[in-house]
């Protein structure tokens, strides 16, 4: 499926794969190296509210050749004085499409790590899968094992993480056979 820009703006899409369900704000932009994010910040809530339509608005973008529009001013005066963000022109769009690059950089991360999570459950389940298996195997044995064979799985993880998880699998099986 084509995804829209927007879609990588939105909390909720972009953190779809984050196991721990904490994806926030502020985990979108930690994503940003700071000295962007220090651009789009002033426009963060605007381009993350801005429809797909924002980069061919006709309002937001013209030729990149124009120096005037892409020489714009990051923040302007409002009628009352206040200094607001340019709502207009290519700061939009660029903060637009650094709080998007973010979103998608963080929904990779994300995915991918869900794709190591059920490669390393896979295997678990094709070499862990009997009850001779459970008295065979320690939970450093089998890491071992999986580890001769799957580095690219395998290395994923630290030694903790992979002990617990196979300590996990392993207490999944004594309850399923006894």
């Amino acid at each position: 499926k084509c995804r829209v820009m927007s879609e990588f703006s939105s909390i909720d899409f972009c953190g779809i794969q984050n196991k721990d369900g904490n994806m926030t704000d502020k985990a979108l932009q930690d994503m940003i190296e700071p000295e962007l994010w220090e651009r789009a910040m002033p426009f963060y809530d605007l381009a993350k509210e801005s429809s797909s339509s924002l980069i061919s608005d006709s309002k937001t973008t013209q030729s990149s050749n124009n120096d005037d529009y892409i020489h714009q001013p990051r923040m302007v005066l409002s009628e009352s004085g206040a200094a607001v963000p340019n709502q207009a022109g290519w700061p939009l769009v660029e903060a637009s499409m650094l709080v998007a690059c973010g979103g998608i950089t963080r929904f990779c991360l994300d995915t991918m790590d869900a794709q190591f999570d059920v490669a390393f459950q896979s295997l678990l389940n094709l070499h862990f899968n009997k009850r001779e298996h459970l008295d065979d195997y320690s939970v450093e044995r089998a890491d071992d094992q999986l580890r001769l064979g799957s580095l690219s799985v395998t290395g994923c993880f630290s030694p903790k993480e992979r002990h617990a998880r196979i300590e996990k699998h392993f207490n999944e099986l004594r309850a399923k056979f006894s």
